[in-house]
This record gives structure tokens, C-alpha cells and sequence, in this order.
């Protein structure tokens, strides 16, 4: 919501510069639609909110950049300990889920192997929530799911 608000503002500016620079039909048609395109991109692009854990943070961190990616998130969450945003019990019931995901890796319960890639059925986009995928874990070793 908050990325579509300059999209909506910025669109109305460009709506209104072609109707100041070009004859009537054509300011209008091109006003509307280019000012149209940059509302909707502005929409489908919202940006997600960096400070926010529960967007940023993988409950089943497989591979390093999903574990850097948690790292990143942790470091997020001492900061808001630190500036005083979140309580003391708060913060050790979050950091204790960080510790219980990185210590306790995911096993595939056929080979035993610890490696696995992630297999996208299909996309979510909702409008005001960041995108998400729906999917599940493959054993790159033997490919039992």
C-alpha cells in the first residue's frame, strides 16, 4: 500500500504533463495511458517492509542464501532489542526459534541427506501482501519429496 501511493501521485503527474503538452485527443489517450501503466506497475511492484520479520525470515532455511537470509533477520531482531521496540521475553522467544530452525536441519527421511531444493506449484499474489510461493521440498540426492 505504501509503494502505490507515489505510483498513484506519480501517474496524475504524468497524466497532467501530457495534457499540458499535447492537442486534446491525444494528450488525454496518452495522459491515461501512461499514466495508467505507472499506477499498475506501481501496484504489482509493492515493496515488502525490510523491518518486518514474519515477511523476511525462512522457517526451513535449505540452502546458504536462505541461511544468510536468516542471518540478516536475526541481526534485525537484536536491533529492535537493542533500540528498545521489542521486550526481553520477546526477543528470546524469537531468537529461540532461529536456534531451533539452524540446529535442527531437515533430513529426508529416505537417503538421510540434508540437501534439498525448493519446487514451486504456483505463485500468490495478493494485493498488499509480499509475494509468496506455494510448493515443496525435493531431496536433490534421491528426490523423494
Amino acid at each position: 500500500m505504501k509503494s502505490s501511493i507515489p505510483a498513484i501521485i506519480f501517474g496524475i503527474v504524468i497524466f497532467f504533463a501530457f495534457q499540458m503538452v499535447l492537442p486534446f485527443p491525444y494528450g488525454i489517450f496518452l495522459g491515461i495511458l501512461f499514466g495508467g501503466l505507472v499506477i499498475w506497475y506501481g501496484k504489482k511492484n509493492a515493496s515488502k517492509q525490510k523491518d518486518s520479520l514474519l515477511n523476511y525470515r525462512r522457517k526451513d532455511p535449505i540452502n546458504e542464501k536462505e541461511r544468510a537470509q536468516n542471518d540478516e533477520a536475526l541481526r534485525i531482531l537484536e536491533k529492535k532489542y537493542i533500540e528498545e521496540k521489542i521486550s526481553k521475553q520477546e526477543y528470546q522467544k524469537r531468537k529461540k526459534e532461529f536456534e531451533d530452525t539452524e540446529y535442527n536441519p531437515r533430513k529426508c527421511k529416505v537417503c538421510g541427506s540434508e540437501d534439498f531444493e525448493f519446487i514451486v506449484d504456483k505463485r500468490i499474489e495478493k494485493l498488499g501482501e509480499p509475494l509468496s510461493d506455494e510448493g515443496y521440498y525435493k531431496c536433490k540426492k534421491c528426490g523423494a519429496k
